[in-house]
């Protein structure tokens, strides 16, 4: 089972009795299926700027992404997979992310082009329902000059 090691921290908290934005960092460990094989495993970590509504980060911006300290080329799009019409849906709130791996829905990539067919460099998705290659959790990292990583979880969200 896919261990559920993307964690949201506050980083600024601003209790006003309104939502407020506030900076949140995540990270994820590959621990295998990883390539070059040999290398140590992807370590993915990143920021963004969004709003805490229950276990939901909502109205999500200036998203960072880095493998093993290297950041991704920007800028970077993020958006939520859409398996009826196997594409990246980049409308605003799209992308679901919580602090509940088992609810995330996202995608980072530094295209905006939904079908994933324009040239990109870099990729990291979390997905939760019928992922890209159909599994029901599913979390990869796709860096055309770097380390790559799939975990899947077919049997069941874990």
């Amino acid at each position: 089972m896919i261990k559920k090691l993307i964690q949201a921290a506050a980083l600024l908290a601003a209790c006003s009795g309104a939502a407020q934005a506030s900076t949140y960092d995540f990270s994820y460990s590959f621990t295998s299926n990883f390539s070059p094989a040999h290398t140590q495993p992807p370590l993915v970590t990143g920021s963004f700027d969004g709003t805490l509504n229950g276990n939901l980060l909502t109205n999500i911006s200036d998203v960072s992404v880095a493998v093993n300290g290297v950041a991704f080329n920007g800028p970077l799009s993020i958006g939520s997979w859409n398996p009826s019409v196997s594409e990246v849906n980049f409308a605003p709130n799209a992308a679901v992310v919580s602090t509940d791996g088992t609810l995330n829905n996202f995608v980072i990539v530094d295209t905006n082009d939904p079908t994933l067919t324009a040239n990109w460099t870099n990729l990291f998705y979390y997905v939760n329902g019928t992922g890209p290659q159909g599994n029901s959790q599913e979390v990869s990292l796709q860096n055309i000059a770097g380390p790559s990583g799939f975990d899947a979880d077919s049997a069941g969200v874990g």
